[in-house]
């Protein structure tokens, strides 16, 4: 699946499924626009992969809170011309919807949604002109089965998958394929901030009737790779007939529901 000459837009790159991504993404040749929030993250996390791969790795900060975030993107849009995007940035607020403040709801939202969207619609502008590209954005397999603790991140990310599906099919007739890989339980650091003493990685993979979590039919976690590899798959021509496609990377948990 190795490209050349294609350029990526990439957010979320500084850590979990963004940089595995990023490492995967600059292996197969392509040249990578990287993105997070935190300069200072961008350039200690980065800084091996630039001194590696040198002219296929630029990066800047951009905050998908950030009220200028519309302005920066397009300015991004005039400078690149993007191939691909693939969407990674997220967060995650544990606590059960009907008490958690709305500004914490708001805040996912704002990121996990509107902050993608705003991505996407800059995008695809550029690629409009050019009659190709690609999306592909990060999902959770909890967008379809309802979860304890994490119901207001499974509802952005629920609300991001139509947003994507349809705006896929509002693209395809310009050959602009648009898809959402959604993981399960993967190595990062979102997975871990749920663990505590008495819940950890082997009562994922088991689950937990109390929580109504089946638990993992393949009795092992994915890596971030695992999810970097799907991403690079739904990028390449070897995907070039698939578009609103939701692919489920969760070693079977959610029956796929």
């Amino acid at each position: 699946m190795k490209q050349n000459n294609e350029t990526v837009l990439l957010t979320g790159a500084s850590q979990g499924i963004g940089y595995a991504v990023l490492e995967r993404l600059l292996a197969e040749g392509y040249k990578v626009v990287a993105t997070d929030r935190c300069m200072d993250a961008l350039e200690s996390k980065l800084g091996d992969f630039k001194r590696a791969y040198g002219e296929q790795l630029d990066w800047y900060a951009i905050d998908l809170l950030d009220r200028q975030l519309a302005q920066q993107v397009a300015q991004l849009c005039r400078e690149y011309h993007f191939d691909h995007f693939v969407s990674c940035a997220g967060v995650l607020n544990i606590g059960n919807v009907h008490a958690m403040a709305a500004e914490d709801i708001r805040q996912m939202f704002d990121i996990n949604t509107f902050g993608a969207l705003t991505m996407i619609q800059h995008v695809a502008e550029g690629m409009k002109h050019r009659q190709s590209g690609s999306i592909v954005v990060i999902g959770s397999n909890s967008a379809n089965t309802p979860r304890l603790n994490i119901g207001a991140y499974a509802a952005s990310k629920s609300a991001l998958q139509m947003l994507v599906k349809c705006t896929a099919l509002e693209l395809a007739e310009y050959g602009i394929r648009c898809n959402i890989v959604s993981p399960g339980s993967t190595r990062t650091e979102m997975q871990t901030q749920l663990w505590h003493d008495n819940y950890g990685e082997q009562q994922v993979i088991e689950g937990n009737l109390e929580q109504y979590r089946l638990g993992i039919p393949l009795k092992t976690m994915a890596e971030p790779v695992d999810i970097a590899n799907a991403v690079l798959f739904l990028m390449s021509d070897s995907a070039r007939q698939i578009t609103m496609h939701d692919l489920r990377v969760d070693g079977g948990a959610t029956l796929d529901n």
